[in-house]
């Protein structure tokens, strides 16, 4: 019999110990602007809405935490905002450590048409840190979000190939807005409410709205009833 795929993250283990550790990086603005600012002011906004308090902050990285109640068990969040080109210390490190230790991982940067993450000058450092792996062992189990155009198409695999079965992948389907931050913000505080995937997904896609229509989209791709955000289950 083929195996039975989950329809939620694997709670158990994404909150073990009682604690739940996310890190949430920042790129630079594909266009060269400062929105990278603007959108990580707006992050804290929305890390606020959801009842997430700072409790610590240094140059480029901010700390919140919030305690919650999953299954009759108090849960403390402990959620990491980086704004790249402002982190004062070896953001190339902080992602390797990243890679390694947190439960949720989430990256908003420019896709580079498949090639790289953009995060510093030194663009491919990130695919081949993923690629390499680590000779330090991973989490168990990881939740990815790949905020950049496309995603789903470009790094899919990369994680795949990262993580094997062992994570859980949102992604993007089409070009996306890069000032666009709700969304993590919703699937944060879904996985607070131990939501299902379907109800995360849903849910993402109403705060993003509808995908802009890109010059390299195909017009059979072009309708307004088309989703960004989908989702890759692991098999584990």
């Amino acid at each position: 019999m083929p195996p039975i795929t989950r329809t939620a993250p694997r709670y158990d283990m994404l909150f073990s110990d009682g604690r739940f550790n996310g890190t949430l990086l920042i790129g630079p603005d594909p266009l060269g602007e400062n929105f990278d600012y603007e959108v990580f002011v707006e992050a804290r906004r929305k890390l606020r809405d959801i009842g997430l308090e700072m409790t610590n902050g240094k140059r480029g990285l901010e700390e919140y935490k919030k305690t919650f109640s999953f299954n009759g068990s108090s849960i403390e969040a402990r959620i990491r905002l980086v704004l790249g080109r402002n982190y004062s210390g070896d953001l190339c490190e902080l992602w390797r450590e990243t890679l390694t230790n947190e439960d949720f991982i989430y990256l908003k940067t420019h896709a580079g048409l498949g090639s790289h993450i953009s995060l510093t000058k030194d663009a491919r450092y990130f695919t081949d840190a993923m690629k390499e792996g680590s000779d330090k062992p991973r989490k168990q189990y990881q939740l990815f979000y790949f905020d950049c155009c496309k995603s789903e198409m470009y790094y899919k695999q990369v994680l795949r190939d990262y993580a094997e079965d062992d994570a859980d992948l949102i992604l993007h389907k089409w070009f996306c807005d890069y000032r666009i931050i709700g969304p993590v913000a919703v699937l944060i505080d879904e996985l607070m409410n131990g939501s299902n995937f379907k109800t995360i997904v849903s849910r993402m896609n109403d705060e993003y709205g509808i995908p802009h229509f890109d010059v390299d989209d195909k017009p059979e791709d072009m309708r307004l009833d088309r989703k960004m955000v989908t989702y890759s289950i692991g098999q584990r």
